[in-house]
């Protein structure tokens, strides 16, 4: 059974708490061991289709246990079940081959929906659990290069990142989310090389733009250059690598001046973005850290010499050479991830380390992880490699490397235009203000919806038509739900006074049922999504369950009903979508407009 179980659904803990008491008065050999019914409530699952049931409890694992044809069970469970159940939340119990299908009673399921989401207590079961309070993650995301421009890549990255961080959170883990900037490398001395080599004047607007194209001319002189001419160039690079190591002269000065730009150049983005860390780690503040623990294990033996060169042989792991320094006596780039592994280990005292990284580096952290154990540090077996596939245009995959990269500064104006677009009819009646601030938070969704709706494991393609849309499985298509529901509740006079009392008894329709579901399954899709670190199982609730709003919005009438109960039933439950598509939107780092 899962260690540190939520139990987040009352209607499945008392289907597993009548299946329990079933199983114990069945007739079974006397060694039988019955499951707990927590154990039983692990068991249990969703049905394929909605007219089957709202669960099922599949029977096939008990055969051995009671030595019996699984169809028998079910049905003997059944009569069982029949006779004893008492349960508000149970309606009906209908076997299905070896399967126990069981239905709510939608009166119950109403009333509870209701008096949980709208008095808020959505969030209790999270609240309560203190096994996942006493667990501290931290959740290092986003990583950008400096002098290079922040790429299309790193908005999937920092979206996914700040969206798991404010999942973990919501279900009681305590989250560090840190940030770890490249801001020392190979790739800083070839920005610098060439703009010594160029002597120009850098430009007063577009700055980071501008360094991301010296990164990208440094590359093709060196890959056009000659044997000869590219030896000379590898050394004048190595040399500014050491100068920035040991932090004096020209090149430093360099360094911190365009260094200066680019960071801002990425605060200005995370801005726009809303998401922010606890914390920020440099890769130029663990030079003295990273030699200094490679210097620790050469001296305990774990380092070892390999043509001038440091480092551990993983052959055996399939894990190749991992080198810590290299053969000029600089470090590496993950040298410096083992002096901030220990960092974080050290100074934070954290239970679990994840890193959301691209799959490309998938080798990097299985070495670094191999390492870590070597090391002797204990907590090397709760770090975790969160990897994700890439954004690519239609055409295939970009490279700042190439300089065929998309920016974040070009998604993000693309995506501005297009959305301006769409508002353009409400410049009459809209200030000027409203239209701006409509825009951007409809900007932000489209963008954060699109990288997270995706499973993190799949490349997104990216299409901005799509993105802006809306119709369709698109954040402003959720956001203009959102909105509607604002709109009708205003129109409806709904107050939080409105008496709640027997609403359940006014829902009636199979489409108001479902959206009940809906409701009642949020935290569950919540929990699970942050199980295994996927957005996008929350991403496709929220726009299955706005696609059932719209359906209901349609066909039944809500402020046209005909009974005041009715109504205010119906009322209640726009109200409560808008509370849960809110909520939802939030732990995706969505903020809708009020108004649309």
């Amino acid at each position: 059974m899962e260690k540190n179980l939520i139990l987040i659904d009352p209607a499945k803990e008392a289907i597993s708490a009548a299946i329990y008491k079933a199983l114990c008065k069945v007739d079974k050999p006397e060694s039988s061991i019955i499951p707990s019914p927590k154990e039983l409530y692990t068991i249990i699952e969703k049905p394929p289709e909605a007219k089957m049931g709202d669960y099922a409890f599949p029977c096939f694992s008990f055969a051995k246990i009671l030595r019996k044809n699984p169809n028998l069970i079910a049905n003997s469970l059944k009569d069982l079940i029949d006779k004893e159940n008492k349960d508000s939340w149970l309606s009906s119990c209908k076997v299905l081959g070896a399967f126990l299908n069981f239905h709510t009673d939608k009166a119950y399921l109403a009333e509870h929906v209701f008096s949980k989401i709208l008095e808020k207590s959505l969030a209790k079961e999270f609240r309560e659990n203190q096994n996942n309070f006493e667990t501290s993650i931290m959740i290092e995301f986003s990583q950008p290069n400096t002098h290079k421009e922040f790429h299309v890549g790193h908005g999937r990255n920092v979206c996914l990142g700040d969206s798991i961080s404010r999942l973990l959170k919501h279900v009681g883990y305590k989250v560090t989310p840190v940030n770890y900037i490249g801001d020392e490398g190979t790739h800083v001395a070839k920005c610098l090389w060439q703009i010594k080599k160029k002597n120009e004047n850098p430009p007063k607007e577009n700055y980071v733009r501008w360094c991301g194209k010296k990164y990208v001319e440094a590359n093709e002189i060196l890959n056009e250059a000659n044997a000869t001419d590219k030896e000379k160039f590898t050394k004048e690079i190595s040399s500014i690598l050491n100068n920035l190591e040991k932090k004096s002269g020209d090149d430093y000065q360099l360094w911190q001046e365009t260094r200066k730009h680019c960071l801002t150049d990425f605060n200005r983005i995370y801005d726009w973005l809303d998401i922010s860390f606890d914390h920020f780690f440099y890769e130029s503040e663990l030079t003295e850290d990273s030699q200094k623990i490679v210097d620790e294990y050469i001296k305990k033996g774990l380092f070892k010499e390999s043509d001038g060169a440091y480092g551990i042989d993983m052959d055996s792991d399939k894990l190749g050479y991992f080198m810590v320094r290299k053969s000029d006596g600089t470090s590496l780039y993950i040298t410096k991830d083992l002096a901030l592994a220990r960092k974080k280990f050290e100074q934070y005292n954290i239970s679990k380390s994840i890193y959301v990284v691209g799959s490309e580096q998938e080798l990097h952290f299985k070495q670094l992880f191999k390492a870590l154990n070597l090391m002797g540090f204990k907590q090397a077996k709760d770090c975790y490699h969160l990897s994700y596939g890439h954004v690519v245009r239609p055409e295939g995959k970009m490279s700042s490397r190439k300089g065929n990269s998309f920016t974040f500064n070009d998604l993000m104006d693309i995506l501005l235009e297009k959305i301006q677009q769409r508002l353009d009819k409400y410049k009459e009646t809209w200030s000027e203000e409203k239209l701006k601030d409509t825009a951007h938070k409809l900007a932000v969704g489209s963008i954060k919806y699109g990288m997270l709706s995706t499973d993190p494991q799949r490349q997104i393609i990216f299409d901005p038509d799509a993105w802006t849309s809306f119709e369709g499985n698109s954040g402003p298509y959720l956001m203009y739900s959102y909105a509607r529901s604002q709109s009708i509740l205003e129109k409806g006079h709904w107050s939080h006074e409105n008496d709640l009392d027997k609403l359940g008894l006014y829902i009636n329709d199979p489409v108001e049922h479902e959206l009940l579901r809906y409701f009642y399954d949020l935290n569950e899709v919540i929990l699970q999504a942050s199980k295994v670190y996927k957005p996008s199982f929350l991403a496709h609730h929220l726009y299955n369950m706005c696609k059932t709003f719209n359906k209901f919005y349609a066909h039944i009438p809500i402020l046209k009903a005909g009974e005041k109960k009715e109504k205010t039933a119906r009322l209640a439950l726009v109200k409560t979508f808008s509370v849960c598509l809110h909520h939802g939107l939030n732990l995706l780092g969505i903020t809708p407009p009020e108004k649309m």
